[in-house]
């Protein structure tokens, strides 16, 4: 449906499987949040009444809503150009900012089509 499909996400080296697709939007990559917060061994809880994840890693806990334009992290705002949003029944969100709010490193490969992400 006009969304860049075929996208990889690698953490520390090894493919995520995700249930659903990554999908580009305004640059920016959008992976299933379960699977994200899964793979790099976050506790996710979905609050339903608003509409947002609470994932708890160590020391870090995130907050991301759907279709807001920030995300919490430790109860800090964290700008997100792309919201989360619902796919297909599924809840997807930014890698990137996730990722770097884990204190993961995130890069593009462009020709791959890979998001690599490593801590």
């Amino acid at each position: 449906a006009g969304m860049e499909t075929n996208i990889t996400v690698q953490l520390n080296g090894n493919e995520i499987w995700f249930d659903q697709p990554p999908v580009i939007m305004n640059d920016r990559t959008l992976v299933p949040m379960r699977a994200i917060f899964e793979a790099m061994d976050a506790d996710v809880q979905w609050d339903d009444a608003t509409k947002t994840a609470i994932a708890t890693r160590g020391n870090i806990t995130i907050k991301i809503s759907i279709g807001a334009n920030e995300m919490y992290k430790n109860g800090q705002t964290i700008a997100v150009d792309v919201p989360a949003q619902i796919s297909n029944s599924r809840t997807m969100i930014p890698v990137r900012v996730i990722a770097e709010a884990f204190g993961a490193d995130v890069q593009w490969n462009a020709n791959g089509k890979t998001v690599l992400i490593n801590e």
